[in-house]
């Protein structure tokens, strides 16, 4: 009997404490495209792949970064934090494309060469998910950029990328740092889609439900767009669709309209739209997130907009 009294009170215990949880940070690794070089360089068009940062938003972070490399004010290293020469890295980038697209650049020139295709970043950061305010908070811990290049296989472009070398602000610490550093704002919009998982996703689904469903906090359509009517939102979370079926007496095809629920588990992942700032003497990027839209899945490869915007309020 104690047993089964130790058990329910454990139960009870865990149950308060979760009530209690408002946040979560959780670890997040993950690829962001911030534009399609080759467009701007090559004017040729990779048609699935899109531009979010304009050139000169884009070049500005990418040489704010390699001038730091350059001139050894930080430390660069390989995905296993071991530290790594600009050397070595002017020597991959010459060697990446000598072999791929048989373009000969002098180690002189590689740096200045690879900026002009700097399209992805690898980034390790800390995300701090607010269960009751839906609010959003990112930390970068480290980043990567990418040479991002297409070439044609068969009769299709597909994308090779170059991985550079790994900025791991911790390891970049140091005692000098002005108190005033100069922060160089991206104002572009950068899109990236963060799944949900296990701790975060349902405690955060079901509080957006509850939020949007309730009226509790306004929201727009993912085009910034007001909503003219609060139906307009409540059915957003009905989904319809006709099927067709064989009708033995007229031997046709009667199309039916049916309808189906999403629920808060339907929601797998959101879609980010966020700000970028770096500070040249640390070479740490900051992210402000504005927004971001409630994705579920269409199939295993493809995602659907929910068909609202909520934008970040953070306390």
């Amino acid at each position: 009997m104690k047993k089964v009294v130790f058990i329910l009170f454990t139960l009870f215990a865990f149950h308060m404490f979760a009530q209690q949880e408002t946040y979560s940070i959780e670890y997040e690794k993950h690829r962001v495209g911030v534009f399609n070089p080759e467009k701007t360089i090559f004017h040729s068009l990779n048609p699935t792949k899109s531009e979010h940062l304009t050139g000169y938003f884009r070049e500005q972070l990418a040489t704010t970064i390699f001038e730091a490399v350059r001139e050894k004010k930080i430390k660069i290293f390989d995905e296993r934090k071991r530290e790594i020469s600009i050397e070595s890295v002017i020597k991959n980038i010459v060697d990446f494309e000598k072999n791929n697209f048989n373009i000969e650049i002098t180690p002189n020139e590689a740096l200045d060469y690879a900026i002009k295709f700097i399209g992805a970043y690898d980034f390790e950061e800390a995300v701090k998910y607010d269960y009751k305010n839906l609010s959003i908070e990112k930390k970068v811990l480290s980043y990567c950029p990418y040479m991002v290049r297409y070439k044609k296989f068969d009769e299709n472009n597909d994308t090779i990328m170059l991985p550079l070398f790994w900025v791991f602000l911790s390891k970049n610490e140091t005692a000098d740092i002005k108190e005033h550093d100069n922060i160089i704002d991206i104002p572009d919009s950068i899109y990236s889609t963060l799944p949900l998982k296990y701790p975060v996703k349902m405690p955060f689904t079901l509080s957006l439900f509850k939020n949007v469903k309730d009226k509790k906090i306004a929201v727009q359509q993912p085009n910034g767009k007001e909503f003219r009517t609060m139906k307009e939102i409540d059915d957003l979370f009905v989904l319809s669709k006709s099927i067709g079926v064989y009708d033995q007496e007229s031997g046709q095809d009667v199309f039916q309209t049916i309808y189906s629920d999403i629920e808060p588990e339907d929601i797998e992942a959101i879609k980010i739209a966020e700000t970028w700032g770096i500070n040249t003497h640390t070479l740490e990027i900051y992210k402000r997130v504005q927004f971001f839209l409630p994705l579920y899945a269409y199939d295993e490869n493809i995602y659907r907009q929910l068909g609202f915007r909520v934008h970040n309020k953070i306390k």
